[in-house]
């Protein structure tokens, strides 16, 4: 998840800081660093850093790198997470995964899972859900929400593609077997 984040340049493990619950001291921690470019930055305009540019846009005249710390908690459905960014930024996601593959055999006596009422999942096929609570300064907000809104999209992107070359590899290689058994 942090790899496919387009986001993130740097991650590094480490312990749970102080402020995070007695429940997520056991949780896998990360400090990671984000890289910002200004849209009008001067080095984008000289240099045409166009991967750079559909990162995000920043705060004017704010040039470098922001850390946090970020946890990550697997669950049997997906995965929780729970950042401490600076300007005092708390980000509680929940990713879920659920539904079925169309070719994915099914058990006769095993009746799909019935989802949660409102959720607006699709009753086939694959779906993908985020659930977040952030709390920040009131200020920041705007910012902070437009830019996780276009981070997420992206790592969406990258997760479907991912996932896409998966279920390519595990086609051929069933070819490959199915051919190997008829040689």
């Amino acid at each position: 998840m942090i790899d496919s984040n387009p986001l993130i340049i740097e991650r590094s493990p480490v312990k749970a800081p102080d402020k995070a619950s007695s429940e997520e001291m056991h949780y896998t921690w990360y400090h990671v660093v984000d890289k910002y470019v200004e849209r009008t930055s001067p080095l984008v305009r000289k240099r045409n850093l166009s991967q750079d540019i559909d990162r995000i846009t920043y705060f004017p005249g704010y040039h470098g790198r922001v850390g946090y710390d970020v946890s990550f908690h697997n669950l049997k459905d997906g995965l929780q997470t729970h950042t401490y960014a600076p300007l005092g930024l708390d980000i509680r996601n929940k990713w879920t995964l659920g539904g079925t593959l169309p070719h994915e055999p099914h058990e006769p006596k095993e009746p799909k899972e019935p989802t949660e009422i409102g959720l607006e999942v699709p009753r086939d096929g694959l779906w993908l859900r985020e659930d977040v609570d952030m709390k920040c300064n009131f200020i920041a907000t705007s910012f902070v929400k437009k830019t996780l809104k276009k981070a997420h999209e992206s790592l969406v992107e990258r997760l479907v593609e991912k996932a896409h070359i998966r279920e390519r590899e595990t086609h051929n290689s069933r070819l490959e077997e199915k051919n190997s058994t008829l040689s």
